[in-house]
């Protein structure tokens, strides 16, 4: 762990708990882990504008991965690092599919968030369909329902979509697990890649890299880190991977994992 400079850290079910939560004892440990010049970078499928809160919040790096890996962004200076955009040939092909089996969307574009659900939330504009934004530069859209049989349907449509992929799905705890979502992205967007783009970008060897995270679309994060850590509620295809098992998101496993780290850096001094 000596050599690690940048660590990246998934948020949801790994470094927030059960409640959402993100603990005293992991703000400390980043805080101090930036003090002595190692980033934390939060490396999420949320969208980007949440992403910066909690990153600021918790005093992290100034970059943040967001959206599954598409957007890459430093928010001292405001600049786009990296961004994959949705083409409007998809886009228009998705909008049929959701109208089709009546789904909920939630489009992310940098720093703008659209939907056709009211989440009670002034940060996402409601708009009718997708095609109201054709215009706009979608990096990420999450598709929901609690429709399960609509959303299979929907997938399997999705797999004759050539350029996209569901980076992500799972049932959103918000909606007492009843609701599946998916994230949608360009099809060679990941948040390994993303590690890697901004490791180049900052000249940083992705032998001095960890990452940590719980699931399945953490795989390639994990795989192109050096040190590779799982949450112990991770999924097994995570863990297969992983050299280290942490304890869980509900006992502050990142934190251990961080404090450890903290301490061979500040040994070796």
């Amino acid at each position: 762990m000596k050599n690690t400079k940048i660590v990246f850290v998934d948020l949801d079910g790994t470094l927030k708990d059960s409640y959402q939560k993100i603990s005293v004892r992991n703000k400390i440990i980043i805080e101090k882990l930036s003090d002595i010049g190692v980033q934390v970078v939060f490396t999420t499928g949320r969208p980007l504008n949440y992403t910066i809160s909690l990153s600021k919040q918790f005093s992290a790096s100034n970059y943040v991965i967001a959206s599954n890996g598409a957007e890459i962004y430093n928010y001292f200076n405001k600049k786009v690092i990296y961004n994959s955009i949705i083409s409007n040939e998809i886009l228009i092909k998705l909008s049929e599919l959701i109208k089709k089996y009546n789904l909920f969307f939630i489009a992310n574009c940098l720093l703008k968030s659209y939907t056709n659900k009211d989440f009670g939330d002034p940060g996402k504009k409601i708009i009718n369909s997708l095609d109201d934004i054709l215009n706009e530069k979608i990096s990420q859209l999450i598709v929901e329902s609690f429709d399960i049989e609509s959303m299979k349907k929907f997938k399997k449509e999705i797999s004759t979509i050539s350029g996209v992929k569901i980076s992500n799905k799972s049932r959103n705890p918000k909606d007492n697990n009843k609701i599946l979502f998916y994230d949608i992205t360009n099809v060679d967007v990941s948040k390994g890649n993303a590690v890697k783009f901004l490791c180049d970008y900052l000249k940083i060897d992705i032998n001095k890299t960890m990452a940590i995270g719980d699931s399945d679309n953490d795989i390639e994060m994990l795989q192109v880190s050096n040190i590779k850590v799982a949450m112990n509620n991770a999924t097994d295809n995570l863990k297969k991977i992983a050299k280290f098992v942490t304890l869980s998101n509900d006992q502050e496993g990142v934190a251990i994992v961080l404090e450890r780290l903290y301490d061979e850096l500040v040994r070796q001094e």
